[in-house]
């Protein structure tokens, strides 16, 4: 991929940010390294001088062959993070993208993912990027990506239960965490009510990644009864393992995915209008659970985005594939 940039801007560069940096925005840094550089750096940083704090600090280390990621308090650095591989060459056009996640920075070059780092400071604090070495800048541009849903709990208590209103068609609920390594099971249910002994739960998902089981069974629960249960093996995920879940409401059934792959659906054996309680529980360590998605009527059909206002402006889309659903990024950066 070619970045022609018709200006560059001497360096040390350093530019502000119009407005905070938040969760969700994305800064993308346009430039080229110098033939025979020997090493550039990037910044994220508290002030426009030398001496600011660095929240995310890159160092590109051509004799080394490494990229180092630290960040710099009160005029100490704090632990480095080194990664052997270099994103750039000499000579090369280069796009870098910092990705701001509530927990990490995600950064990529020329559309590869390169590297997360977590979160060393408050991103408010955050008001310039700097550029030093041997590199040019062409162009440092930020966007908001209005992806992130308004419904959102990050590390909920466990079990974790939510009065989420009414489910419809294009309602989706996405579940993030680990499997613990000693994980024997963990469940999800959607419920006609707070309580998961007494009230009617219309889809129940129990994902056991033990191994003496390794499945996952999906069922309802009816006046206090347990209906026929599906059994699908293998299951998805392994303890130990980051997952993300996603169900997502279709006009005539439910549609499961794990780690952005369809895995099973599960036909409505109650009206999705009685559903109006969340609940997860058991074996695992959630970081985050979303509601998300606007109403669709009639039947299940994700039409394919229309182009973007800019190259990365909403990374993230579902789309049909026949009858199943699968995780879609347009834009397979992160």
């Amino acid at each position: 991929m070619q970045y022609l940039p018709s200006t560059f801007f001497a360096v040390p560069f350093t530019h502000p940010f119009k407005r905070n940096l938040e969760a969700g925005r994305m800064v993308a840094i346009y430039g080229v390294v110098l033939p025979g550089a020997d090493r550039f750096v990037l910044n994220l940083q508290t002030g426009p001088s030398h001496g600011d704090d660095i929240a995310l600090h890159l160092s590109f280390r051509f004799p080394e062959g490494l990229v180092v990621l630290n960040t710099q308090q009160g005029g100490g650095w704090q632990q480095e993070e080194r990664h052997y591989r270099l994103p750039v060459a000499h000579g090369q056009h280069f796009q870098m993208l910092v990705y701001v996640q509530h927990d990490c920075f995600k950064i990529a070059f020329n559309g590869q993912h390169f590297a997360d780092f977590h979160h060393r400071m408050p991103l408010e604090m955050i008001s310039h990027v700097r550029a030093e070495g041997d590199v040019h800048i062409n162009n440092v541009t930020g966007v908001r990506l209005p992806y992130e849903p308004d419904n959102v709990v990050y590390n909920p208590d466990n079990p974790f239960v939510q009065h989420i209103g009414s489910i419809f068609p294009g309602r989706l609920i996405r579940v993030r965490g680990t499997v613990p390594h000693d994980a024997y099971r963990f469940t999800i249910n959607l419920m006609d009510g707070p309580d998961h002994e007494h009230n009617n739960i219309p889809f129940h998902a129990s994902v056991r990644p033990n191994s003496s089981e390794f499945l996952v069974e999906l069922n309802s629960q009816r006046n206090g009864g347990w209906e026929n249960g599906h059994q699908i093996r293998p299951c998805p995920i392994r303890p130990g393992q980051a997952f993300e879940m996603l169900v997502l409401v279709d006009q005539h059934n439910y549609k499961i995915a794990f780690n952005g792959q369809h895995f099973a659906e599960f036909d409505h054996r109650f009206p999705i209008e009685s559903v109006n309680y969340f609940r997860i529980d058991g074996s695992v360590n959630i970081t985050k659970v979303s509601f998300e998605g606007h109403r669709r009527d009639g039947a299940f059909d994700f039409t394919p985005l229309p182009p973007p206002a800019d190259d990365y402006f909403h990374p993230h889309a579902y789309e049909a594939v026949g009858n199943q659903f699968v995780f879609a990024n347009p834009y397979p950066i992160f």
